[in-house]
């Protein structure tokens, strides 16, 4: 059960007004829950981490990439 404060009373009537209905609360609470998800994977020790490598690397100028392999599969449109 979830209390319909006046803050979500309002953010409910805004939905329904951009949507043309009443919202599916369900699916609102599937959406939520998604981006929840996914903004604490974002912030988690591991993916920190990776960033801060990642990031220390392109400082350092230490990707060890190939240039022409890289532009190669941007022109051709391949996955990498």
């Amino acid at each position: 059960m979830v209390t319909l404060t006046p803050e979500r009373a309002r953010l409910l009537h805004e939905i329904a007004g951009l949507e043309g209905g009443k919202p599916d609360l369900g699916g609102l609470v599937d959406e939520g829950a998604r981006a929840r998800l996914e903004r604490l994977r974002a912030s988690s020790t591991p993916v920190l981490a990776a960033r801060r490598r990642l990031a220390q690397r392109i400082r350092e100028r230490a990707l060890d990439q190939d240039p022409d392999a890289a532009d190669r599969v941007k022109r051709l449109g391949l996955e990498a």
